[in-house]
């Protein structure tokens, strides 16, 4: 389990959808009317130079949103 420092909430990582693209997590918070599935941000090097990563709840409304996105319908 790990805890946000930023939101506080305390999520499984392997219960996380990882993402690095701003304009689809402006996206998804929008869908959403907030903050209730964003669980944290990250700053990382790991695999992209300096990426911010944005860590949202695996859940079916999030697997909706995506596809949503994948769509260009939202």
């Amino acid at each position: 389990m790990k805890t946000s420092q930023l939101t506080g909430k305390t999520y499984d990582p392997s219960d996380a959808i990882y993402m690095t693209n701003p304009k689809q997590h402006f996206a998804y918070a929008r869908y959403f009317g907030g903050w209730e599935y964003f669980l944290d941000m990250l700053f990382t090097s790991d695999r992209i130079d300096d990426a911010c990563v944005f860590v949202w709840k695996k859940c079916p409304e999030t697997r909706e949103a995506k596809q949503k996105w994948d769509n260009h319908t939202l």
